[in-house]
């Protein structure tokens, strides 16, 4: 039969406009994201390039038969799943099962459930990608590198502290992970989970979960990818002015509260500078000398101490606490076994427990705890007055301690409050200020350890992280150049604390006034230093939430490097300062610079061109710091605690001196100064550098404040805002600088060569 050109033209354009839905979907595409349908499962493509690349999903281990894409609209698409089989234990395991796929800005969002879910897998092809996040422990064997290329890690909070050979108790963990292919992973769930990278070319995520919640997070580096997660799981918990100084502690304290009060005035006399302490346990009644949660005979009359530590020495004070009473059972709500594990869903156990710390603590002044234990020896089979799935019990259970004690302290104190604990789980962020990693050992290999627990907290989306400076498991006092490395890099860790005696108070104690001269200058020198950074820590503590966490491996900040894939022991404090801690007895260091021009930090005249190695010496009184191009931090004094003994109050808000060191034409950047003093508004400072002028701007301050500019030779001229001023110049340090008018804001504008 032949048909007519008129009849054949007719049946194209009936065709052109037939409904799409009428043919097979294979692609959708939405802003930046598109989704292919493969032989092996989903490609997805980031602005045109393979993002992640046979991706399939399974349902208690069943895998579908058949999967096709279906329902699209501009932001969401639906991957339907067939299955042939059901999984051999429910009779309602469903032959269908809708993904929800979700573009959210820069992300996905994958969705799907059944009330016969037991178990979630996700697989995808390995692109030759590292990885790096989900647990802080050194594991699985004690590897400093943070890669986890090629291992096998479970994500379940335990405490047994003899199965880790290295730092005892270190129980930070997430179910985040983020590639050096450009995107985090999170799964969000507190089920057990088990993540396998690369094996046999294969990366998978498995959850004892019931439901798929899994969130891909795409960005060009860490602070990118952490800014879309923080806005997943809430903002990071703020932090306070005087939990960003240095905070000294000791295991026991035999002596009472007038050993705390002693070490605070000799402290005083070395003119150590401090901004809080606290006091472990024991220092209460009760079981294990803790459980009435009260203060013992040794530290009667806390209003009267605690009020000379806050009045005399301008510190804050803050206590341990655990969520247990050991063998005290006069509690209600409480858990089987011997720990005495507080049921953190009963209302009834919270309630005592808040009444507790609320009547004997805060009343007394207590403005925060160290949060203890939540991992160790915990019931995790028992049931709960809220239900919850076994595989879910031990990691909720640190969300939960996290989230009960900043509510405890928050309806006490408000904002002014700080908590950290060793046990945490992704979702705490909003409820815990710091992590700190756990029993340290007191040696060069303790040191090591925290430094890459440190990169792998980082990772995982811990803004504040600290480790016991001087470690915790073994003698007191320590060899004198560890001590002076230790504290040494401290100063330049989120969360700086001291620790000043022996595991379990035993040995001879640690504090300087006990070790020579050079070790007290050495101490002295490290709290000076955190004193003077305390602008640029509490503004990056708590901008956190868009800037990333405060101490970003160098494959954090630079993933497409491959020379920082295996880099644990140097970092990227607050955005500009490149850290490289000294963790050997040698005086000397290799030290790898990625791209870009790179300052010392004590000689900003010396610079040095990355990507390159180069080898520093280090004298026990310094650690290596360079200065990235195209940064801005902000060092003053906003802040006394006990230095007002020999400084006197601050003048006025105190002062600040804003650094800016340009970049190279075109580049520009920008810092979101936190004004303590004016309601913790953020106040934008930027720089930027075009062929013929630098220019730097300030939204106003409410401390006096002056801005000091690298420059390779002095300036031709400087205007602010329009009027010329005069240069002051320094040729030694190549330094320009200029004072800022007070609570104005500011245009500064430097013609240079």
């Amino acid at each position: 039969m032949r048909f007519s050109r008129r009849t054949l033209i007719r049946a194209a354009v009936l065709s052109l406009l037939a409904p799409a839905a009428a043919l097979p979907l294979n692609t959708w595409s939405s802003g930046p994201f598109t989704i292919r349908l493969s032989d092996g499962g989903l490609n997805i493509l980031k602005d045109g390039c393979i993002a992640v690349e046979g991706l399939t999903f399974a349902f208690n281990f069943i895998r579908p038969d058949s999967v096709f894409l279906s329902e699209p609209s501009a932001d969401t698409l639906v991957l339907g799943l067939r299955f042939g089989e059901g999984d051999g234990f429910h009779a309602d395991f469903p032959s269908h099962v809708n993904v929800t796929i979700r573009r959210n800005g820069d992300g996905l969002h994958f969705l799907a459930g059944h009330r016969s879910f037991e178990h979630v897998s996700v697989r995808m092809k390995d692109r030759d990608e590292h990885y790096y996040g989900l647990i802080e422990k050194l594991y699985p064997d004690n590897a400093h590198n943070p890669d986890l290329r090629g291992r096998v890690v479970d994500v379940d909070v335990y405490g047994e502290g003899s199965r880790d050979y290295a730092e005892n108790y270190a129980s930070a963990y997430s179910a985040f992970y983020m590639s050096t292919a450009g995107y985090g992973s999170f799964f969000d769930t507190f089920a057990r989970g088990r993540y396998s990278f690369a094996i046999q070319g294969i990366t998978s995520i498995e959850h004892q979960a019931d439901a798929l919640d899994w969130h891909l997070f795409f960005g060009p580096d860490g602070a990118r990818i952490h800014e879309q997660y923080f806005r997943v799981i809430g903002r990071p918990k703020a932090v306070p002015l005087w939990a960003c100084g240095p905070v000294f502690w000791r295991d026991l304290n035999r002596g009472g509260s007038d050993e705390i009060l002693d070490d605070a005035r000799r402290f005083t006399d070395l003119r150590v500078p401090l901004t809080a302490c606290w006091v472990d346990r024991p220092y209460s009644n009760g079981a294990n000398e803790w459980s009435r949660m009260d203060f013992s005979e040794k530290f009667a009359d806390p209003e009267k101490w605690i009020r000379i530590l806050g009045g005399e020495y301008g510190l804050r004070f803050m206590t341990w606490v655990g969520p247990m009473t050991f063998q005290d059972r006069d509690f209600p709500g409480l858990l089987p076994g011997y720990r005495g594990y507080m049921d953190l869903t009963d209302p009834a156990c919270l309630a005592e427990f808040e009444r507790r710390l609320a009547a004997n603590q805060y009343a007394a002044g207590v403005k925060g705890h160290k949060m203890d234990r939540a991992d160790e020896n915990f019931p995790f089979t028992e049931p709960w007055h809220d239900p919850v799935r076994e595989s879910e019990s031990r990691n909720k259970y640190a969300y939960l301690y996290s989230k009960t004690i900043h509510e405890f302290l928050s309806r006490a104190h408000g904002a002014d409050q700080f908590n950290f604990a060793r046990a945490a789980f992704h979702r705490c962020q909003p409820y815990l200020s710091a992590v700190w990693c756990g029993d340290s050992r007191s040696n060069w290999k303790g040191l090591q350890g925290s430094l890459a627990n440190a990169a792998r907290s980082g990772f995982m989306g811990f803004p504040v992280w600290g480790s016991d400076t001087g470690g915790y498991l073994g003698p007191g006092r320590i060899d004198e150049t560890l001590y002076s490395r230790w504290l040494n890099w401290s100063a330049w860790c989120g969360l700086f604390e001291i620790k000043i005696d022996g595991s379990g108070g035993e040995g001879e104690d640690r504090p300087p006034w006990k070790y020579p001269v050079s070790l007290q200058n050495a101490f002295r020198a490290a709290c000076e230093q955190r004193m003077d950074l305390l602008p640029t820590v509490y503004s990056r503590a708590n901008t956190s939430y868009k800037n990333g966490v405060l101490m970003q491996p160098l494959a954090y900040r630079w993933p497409t490097d491959g020379k920082t894939h295996e880099i644990w022991d140097e970092y990227v404090f607050c955005g500009a300062f490149l850290v490289a801690p000294v963790v050997t007895p040698v005086p000397m260091r290799e030290v790898y610079l990625p791209e870009g021009r790179w300052f010392e930090f004590r000689d900003p005249a010396t610079e040095h061109a990355g990507p390159a190695s180069i080898t520093v010496n280090a004298p026990v009184d310094a650690i290596p710091v360079f200065v990235h191009e195209n940064s801005l931090y902000v060092t003053g004094d906003i802040f006394r605690g006990n230095s007002r003994k020999w400084k006197a109050g601050l003048n006025g808000n105190g002062t600040l001196v804003i650094h800016a060191f340009p970049g190279g034409r075109g580049d520009s950047t920008a810092f979101a100064y936190v004004d303590a003093f004016d309601g913790d508004q953020e106040k934008r400072l930027a720089l930027s550098r075009s062929e013929k002028t630098v220019v730097f701007e300030s939204e106003p301050l409410s401390s006096a404040a002056s801005v000091e500019i690298r420059c390779d030779a002095k300036p031709v001229s400087a205007s602010l805002d329009g009027v010329p001023v005069r240069i002051r110049y320094d040729e030694r340090r190549r330094i320009a600088a200029f004072a800022l008018p007070l609570k104005a804001s500011a245009r500064l504008e430097l013609r240079i060569r």
